[in-house]
């Protein structure tokens, strides 16, 4: 099953822009009366048919609405230092989207070297690995903003820090029975370097809890991966 992405819905009509459009109709080569099926990225899926082709749009008429398709009852939030690769960065992006994951942040902390994120090539990546994955929903992905304006904002009934720095982190999977019955995670995961012992501190005065995510030493990128793959398997196991 092949699933377009569109938020221009008017009515019964739905409209793909001109990249969407040019698959659809030069890649897949759909034509006028095939069926077509589109995610809106808020968590609602359409069946449709193909009913005008322009130049640098298509029009589907919707037949069948599904809402809140493929939702889940647990949502996961992650809150990550930009890396300086902003590959990898974006393959953190791609596949916690093919795992499940429902708003990220990027937080900037006193070790971190990037600056900057490239948003919109993000969302483009985000849209893409939903499509992939036969998702509808999108998630929600945060400019970036400081490490203390982050901890000030954040309201999750569970909130996490993975850090280096000593013995006192215990295994996720210590606190399963808590991250169920909260349905709302956290997980902060720090810069190449790790966050330093001001950050940790000030994230516990703000309740965040220590964790561990494995016996290794994880780049940034992987520690965002693991954290998104095993609050999901502490939900669906």
């Amino acid at each position: 099953m092949e699933l377009f992405f569109s938020d221009n819905i008017n009515n019964d009509i739905i409209i793909l822009d001109s990249q969407e459009s040019r698959h659809c109709t030069k890649v897949l080569r759909k034509s006028v009366g095939d069926s077509v099926n589109v995610v809106d990225g808020i968590g609602n899926f359409y069946k449709g048919e193909l009913v005008l082709i322009s130049k640098k749009s298509c029009q589907i008429k919707i037949n069948e609405v599904i809402n809140d398709y493929g939702r889940k009852k647990y949502y996961i939030h992650i809150a990550i230092s930009p890396i300086k690769n902003h590959d990898r960065l974006e393959w953190f992006i791609e596949k916690s989207v093919e795992i499940g994951i429902d708003e990220i942040s990027f937080i900037q902390c006193e070790r971190t070297i990037r600056k900057n994120i490239k948003l919109e090539r993000i969302n483009r990546i985000a849209i893409t690995a939903m499509k992939q994955t036969l998702k509808a929903k999108l998630p929600k992905i945060n400019k970036i903003e400081s490490f203390s304006s982050f901890l000030n904002r954040t309201s999750e009934d569970m909130k996490f820090i993975c850090h280096l720095e000593n013995n006192e982190r215990k295994d996720l999977f210590s606190f399963k029975d808590s991250i169920i019955n909260s349905l709302h995670s956290c997980i902060l995961i720090g810069p190449e370097g790790d966050f330093t012992s001001q950050e940790i501190s000030l994230s516990q005065k703000n309740n965040f809890i220590p964790i561990s995510l494995s016996d290794s030493r994880l780049r940034t990128e992987t520690a965002g991966i693991v954290s998104c793959n095993l609050i999901n398997s502490i939900y669906e196991f």
